[in-house]
């Protein structure tokens, strides 16, 4: 786990499979990324291939939380797998999802956000 600002994005890189050994330290990380001074928020999960049913979970709460706090949480995932995953359950209903850490920053670059 990695977090970092690029232009005035806080970012945070997650690039380990999330299962039920590193959900809670998942968690945290998602809500330390959440408390950030930063309104705009980016979870990058390239080269993540696997996640269980929680880290769903808190990847949908977390993007709820952000709309809340005046926020915006967007997902980056490289990984065919996760992807299939999130339009299984309709993530991209609810938040945006980009296929680079580029592409989800240019997304911000546009100023009509959050």
């Amino acid at each position: 786990m990695l977090k970092t600002v690029d232009q005035q994005v806080d970012v945070l890189t997650w690039v380990d499979d999330i299962t039920i050994k590193n959900l809670a330290h998942f968690r945290v990380a998602v809500a330390e990324l959440l408390s950030s001074n930063y309104s705009k928020l980016l979870l990058n999960l390239q080269g993540v291939q696997y996640l269980n049913s929680g880290a769903l979970g808190v990847i949908a709460d977390g993007v709820l939380t952000a709309l809340r706090n005046k926020k915006e949480l967007v997902i980056v995932t490289t990984e065919q797998s996760v992807q299939e995953i999130f339009h299984i359950v309709k993530f991209g209903s609810i938040m945006k999802i980009f296929d680079s850490k580029e592409a989800g920053l240019q997304y911000y670059q546009c100023d009509v956000h959050v």
